[in-house]
């Protein structure tokens, strides 16, 4: 047994093919389990090997090795996408700096560019615009060539597939919900995924009161974060997810409204997973009601 650590894929990896039979447990869980006063690395082994022993371990789903090659291709993507983002906002910054403003609406386009490169910029605001416009098509090329890997990687794959059937779902958000879901039949429920997503409100109940917070930590950061970009797309799209957003959009307000939104967009996909539908099938589905679950028929 062994906490899941930085480093615990590579360790699992090298002891299972050494012979043995592992289980990562859930740091958080563990440790609200086995809380102490004294805490040293024997203390911790000995609380992990008795949790082990008497079947009390909270573990956590280890992924294939498959499965963890595509989160690390795409999950790299994304970082680099994010550094991308960086520096072009730092960009926009300097021309506020300097009362610049572009009369095309992409910036980063080609006619965008060509005003980039002549527009007045005092000579030192001027040569870090053109440091960061190196930096940015650079990442450009690393992110086009990742692209190419991402698609040909979800060719090949059935569950790919059918999940961009999603309205503005494409390879990169079919492949990485396919890769950070996993079996769908690990889950119990899709209010268990939603759980595991980080998208289901905390509760607190006592002395007969029950209150509702926001939403708890996520067991899966990425996920969460997948969802919440579908739902950008799927809020003004027709269909069920966004009629359920725009109902909640001037009660909660955009941000709760998302996340809401990304939830039941999560119970969804728990049921298009769980029968194999696509997105077209699942809508002859359901039954009309926005706010209701999918149920099997």
């Amino acid at each position: 047994a062994m906490e899941a650590t930085l480093y615990w894929a590579w360790l699992t990896e090298r002891l299972e093919a050494a012979g043995f039979t592992v289980q990562v447990a859930h740091a958080y869980q563990a440790k609200l389990i086995g809380q102490a006063r004294s805490k040293t690395d024997p203390i911790d082994a000995r609380k992990l090997a008795e949790l082990l022993r008497t079947n009390l371990l909270p573990t956590i789903w280890v992924a294939d090795a498959a499965t963890r090659a595509r989160r690390q291709l795409l999950r790299g993507r994304a970082f680099l996408v994010r550094q991308r983002t960086q520096l072009k906002n730092r960009i926009h910054g300097h021309l506020t700096a300097e009362n610049q403003v572009c009369s095309t609406t992409d910036l980063y386009g080609k006619a965008g560019r060509t005003w980039l490169t002549s527009v007045a910029l005092s000579p030192a605001l001027r040569e870090q615009v053109d440091v960061l416009l190196r930096l940015v098509d650079s990442l450009s090329q690393e992110i086009h060539a990742l692209d190419q890997l991402v698609k040909r990687a979800a060719r090949g794959n059935a569950v790919a597939t059918q999940l961009q059937s999603l309205p503005g779902v494409g390879p990169f958000g079919a492949l990485m919900l396919e890769a950070e879901i996993g079996p769908i039949a690990r889950f119990r429920s899709s209010h268990e995924l939603a759980a595991y997503a980080g998208l289901v409100p905390s509760t607190h109940s006592s002395g007969g009161r029950t209150t509702h917070g926001g939403v708890g930590p996520a067991g899966n950061r990425w996920l969460k974060w997948i969802l919440i970009e579908i739902v950008q797309t799927l809020k003004l799209a027709p269909g069920p997810v966004g009629a359920y957003y725009q109902r909640l959009l001037r009660a909660k307000g955009k941000a709760k409204a998302t996340v809401a939104a990304a939830r039941k967009l999560c119970c969804y996909l728990y049921w298009m997973l769980k029968e194999g539908w696509s997105y077209a099938e699942w809508l002859r589905q359901h039954d009309g009601s926005p706010s209701s679950e999918v149920r099997p028929v």
